[in-house]
């Protein structure tokens, strides 16, 4: 295996360092289930400021940090076999929980488990890809691991219930949607007035303004016992409103994407949502998700890459502004940046 030696990365110098600086990256050395992907784009996540405001892992700095990646495969781990040199890929960089720097989304190479991995075909710009991957495993943990559902099919049997997905113009809301529907359920979501069309082309069903004043006892009234919900969006507002909705349909799981709150309700079980859980914890999820269904969903057509990208080209010199954008707030977009001019 050829050596790389021209790597490049933005790092983070020093704890809550106010920006990044641009120098050499850390030299790829995949462990024998992983690969090397030569970066195209790199999606911003919240949890990219967050970990440059108020880190809730401790890196040994300086460090780097970014999470979903597009590009294209550059070198292979020695047990790898599903991929090639120069394929179009999605990858989920896993850094925030190995400390590895050499693991992270905001360099021109990164190293990705090769079961958060996925073949990109060419009817799928590079750009868009990049907004999948953290929302993937993100949705699939709370789905597949917390609500037990089903795992997605690009061809799914009817199971007669309903999902409440709170937040369904959000990163990991869009994903859920087309998540659950793999799984064979009906998608009941949550979304601003300007957004209903966008969750409806998701394939949502039920679409609530969230704002609305009723919209607690309006959501109440299309869901029933067995049915289940999902908070994709997790501030305080979001996970009253969703538990007291469980409550109502007789109580159970509520899987959320940020820390859970205390609950008035004894019939309601928060699960905090690890997006890594399906690459190190849960692997008949990311092997369900991310070698079966992914590759065939998105070549078949049956799984869009959304929210849309709002791309910034400049290479690793944007990313801090990238994160300084989502750091203010975005709707039903995500903030992508160009690493690397790819065709």
């Amino acid at each position: 295996m050829t050596q790389i030696t021209d790597n490049k990365a933005a790092w983070l110098p020093f704890e809550k360092a106010p920006s990044m600086e641009i120098g050499p990256g850390p030299t790829p050395n995949p462990a024998e289930n992983e690969v090397v992907i030569k970066v195209a784009y790199a999606a911003v996540n919240p949890t990219d400021w967050i970990m440059q405001d108020q880190p809730y892992a401790h890196p040994q700095y300086p460090f780097i940090i970014g999470v979903d990646v597009s590009g294209t495969i550059a070198q292979l781990g020695s047990a790898v076999t599903r991929f090639e040199i120069g394929q179009r890929v999605i990858g989920h960089c896993d850094s925030l929980l190995t400390l590895k720097a050499t693991n992270a989304g905001f360099q021109h190479y990164t190293t990705c488990r090769e079961i958060l991995v996925s073949e990109v075909p060419n009817s799928v710009p590079l750009a868009n890809a990049a907004v999948l991957p953290l929302a993937i495993d993100t949705a699939s943990t709370g789905l597949f691991k917390h609500l037990k559902l089903p795992f997605p099919s690009v061809d799914p049997k009817p199971t007669g219930r309903t999902i409440l997905i709170w937040g369904g113009s959000s990163s990991v809301g869009s994903t859920a949607i087309q998540l659950a529907l793999a799984a064979g359920l009906t998608v009941a979501t949550t979304a601003g007035a300007h957004n209903k069309a966008y969750v409806k082309e998701l394939g949502a069903t039920h679409v609530f303004d969230h704002k609305a004043p009723n919209v607690i006892q309006d959501i109440s009234k299309v869901l029933k016992t067995g049915d289940v919900v999902f908070d994709a969006i997790a501030v305080e507002s979001s996970q009253k409103a969703c538990a007291t909705i469980l409550h109502n349909i007789g109580g159970g799981k509520l899987p959320v994407v940020l820390w859970p709150l205390p609950t008035e309700y004894d019939d309601v079980e928060f699960a905090f949502v690890n997006g890594l859980d399906p690459g190190l914890v849960d692997l008949d999820i990311g092997d369900a998700v991310w070698r079966k269904f992914l590759p065939q969903a998105l070549a078949a057509g049956r799984f869009q890459a959304k929210p849309d990208p709002e791309v910034l080209e400049g290479g690793l010199e944007k990313v801090q502004e990238g994160i300084d954008i989502l750091r203010k707030g975005v709707s039903a977009k995500k903030i992508v940046i160009e690493i690397a001019k790819h065709d």
